[in-house]
């Protein structure tokens, strides 16, 4: 890249980090563990192998899967790079539908000599340059395929794509559910002459808390041509942000979501992408707000979205309205006396959110949650926790009020500055691994799991808001377990009740003292193997099984190499 775009995209990152945030995000990136796929990711990528083998094996159901490229004025290079990509695909039952709303025929050479060649190339120009949405609408109704997936025009598709995507629709789909289908893929990114790949994006399954501040999705998407209809396809007015309001759209239409965790799409950096530089798109970033804030009002949750530091990921502040009951129970007198100071304080000047809070000190357990706390939220703070009460029951109480959702937990910190836990994942053998764990609290996380609220397998109960509903739905605590298995425990619960769990970073939680546990750790983590053993043998599915399940080391690679088949 020019030494000028450099300049430029350097200069906005200072604006929006400043020196010291700049410094933070670059001594992030410089100890990422990810640095490392530059040299191994060819073990995520199919052999030769494997390719001949998926042919040679194409999945029962197999239908027509229509590519859309809304193209405009594509690179010669770039463009015959994506459709060698797509011919080479190990699944042969596509169509690539090419919609030019170039000016001149630089896309229309290339586009028609590969069209004469294969007749699985299907290329148009439009009237006119409708814009991104305008014209990926236009390739929509080029598509004659059951299933549509998107590509940009300047990137590319692992050779097992479609196989993968198809492959899930028949693993993964009854044939009911693939009518709604909808699903995503893992993605990186390679550099302009796509020689070097870079930045994996291994991604949880569905979690609807991530995606109201992300589109995690993004690429390789894929879904049913009568869930297109019934969504409706892309809106001009959210230009720039239109995959992200069309995903919502979807979700809110009644999609069936699934995710491949596989790399199945390379998303090219160059000079003028949103991979490159985010900054040089800022209008997007208007649209995406809007479109959050348009898919929340759908859902009957309504709130505001606001733009952040990290462009292209929202703050969700959701609308709290109406008269809440709250019960504060902490085990320790400085931290109720805190709280209450704070909150009285804002009662005096006329507090609009109408909280009706009640304190109360307790040893956490069944009797002290049944008896003792009236409230129909209840925000406990262990013993050893200290957090900042300013705005605290407000930002749990935003989350926790929707009705999916059970409990709330906190980002806990260490007192030496260290993420304690960004919420937990599990492993198979009973683990329960911090995610997050052990990175400085200065810095943002993979992909930003360390400051973006999302629901997680389970948190620490250090400094959780909870349902007192869904708690005594999901029959308390077992008190015969003790430490992050008990909290564990109590949180599959809620979900056998069909409550989430969510954690957020917006609350900062500091832990001078930890939780010790009364057993023997070994015996704990035995009883809560024994007691979920069917849920622990499937993947944490708000984590990804690429990624490493070693304390410390979550958002890592694993070392073993993945399988495709």
């Amino acid at each position: 890249m020019s030494l000028s775009y450099q300049y430029k995209y350097l200069k906005s990152l200072l604006k929006r980090y400043g020196v010291r945030g700049l410094i933070t995000k670059a001594l992030e990136r410089k100890n990422s563990p990810m640095l490392a796929y530059t040299k191994s990711c060819g073990r995520y990528f199919p052999t030769e192998e494997e390719l001949l083998r998926q042919k040679e094996n194409q999945p029962s159901f197999s239908p027509l899967v229509s590519i859309v490229v809304p193209a405009y004025e594509t690179p010669k290079r770039y463009l015959k790079e994506l459709i060698e990509s797509v011919l080479a695909q190990s699944y042969e039952n596509f169509e690539l539908c090419i919609a030019d709303g170039s000016r001149t025929e630089t896309v229309a050479e290339t586009a028609a000599w590969y069209a004469a060649k294969d007749g699985r190339i299907r290329w148009k120009k439009l009237e006119k340059n409708g814009g991104i949405s305008e014209n990926t609408n236009g390739g929509f109704a080029m598509a004659k395929g059951e299933y549509i997936a998107l590509m940009d025009h300047d990137d590319r598709l692992s050779f097992h794509a479609l196989y993968e995507m198809v492959q899930c629709l028949n693993d993964s789909f009854t044939e009911e559910e693939r009518k709604m289908a909808l699903i995503y893929s893992d993605e990186d990114k390679m550099n302009g002459d796509g020689t070097v790949f870079s930045r994996p994006h291994f991604k949880p399954d569905f979690n609807l808390e991530f995606l109201r501040r992300n589109n995690y999705f993004c690429h390789f998407l894929m879904f049913s041509s009568h869930l297109l209809d019934r969504a409706g396809g892309l809106k001009k007015e959210y230009d720039g942000a239109q995959d992200y309001d069309f995903v919502l759209r979807c979700v809110d239409a009644g999609a069936v979501v699934r995710h491949v965790p596989k790399i199945l799409y390379h998303w090219r950096i160059h000079e003028g992408s949103t991979a490159g530089n985010s900054a040089d798109k800022a209008y997007a970033f208007d649209s995406g707000c809007r479109a959050i804030e348009a898919h929340l009002k759908r859902c009957m949750e309504p709130g505001r979205a606001e733009v952040t530091a990290n462009l292209g990921v929202y703050r969700v502040r959701y609308e709290l309205k109406g008269r809440y009951k709250i019960t504060v129970a902490a085990e320790a007198d400085e931290q109720l006396c805190s709280i209450r100071k704070h909150y009285q304080r804002l009662v005096e000047k006329g507090d609009a959110y109408h909280l009706d809070i009640q304190y109360r000190k307790i040893d956490f357990g069944n009797h002290g949650i049944e008896k003792g706390c009236t409230g129909d939220y209840i925000l406990y703070i262990r013993q050893g926790i200290r957090v900042n009460p300013n705005g605290l029951i407000e930002s749990m109480l935003g989350i926790c009020q929707r009705r999916s959702v059970g409990i709330v937990g906190a980002k806990i910190i260490t007192k030496n500055r260290r993420v304690a836990s960004c919420g937990f994942c599990y492993g198979k053998d009973g683990s329960l691994i911090p995610l997050c764990g052990g990175i400085p609290a200065s810095y943002k996380g993979y992909f930003l799991h360390a400051v973006i609220p999302q629901n997680v397998s389970a948190v620490s109960f250090g400094c959780v808001m909870f349902r007192k509903d869904a708690f005594q739905k999901a029959g308390g605590m077992d008190l015969s377990m003790t430490g992050i298995y008990r909290d564990a425990d109590c949180c599959f619960r809620f979900a056998l009740c069909g409550y989430d769990t969510a954690v957020t970073p917006e609350v900062l939680a500091v832990e001078y003292e930890a939780d010790l546990a009364e057993e023997n750790e070994e015996n704990q983590k035995q009883r809560f193997l024994d007691r979920w053993e069917e849920k622990l043998m499937q993947p944490d599915p708000c984590y990804n099984r690429n990624l490493s399940l070693a304390a410390g080391c979550t958002y890592a690679m694993k070392r073993h190499q993945p399988d495709f088949l």
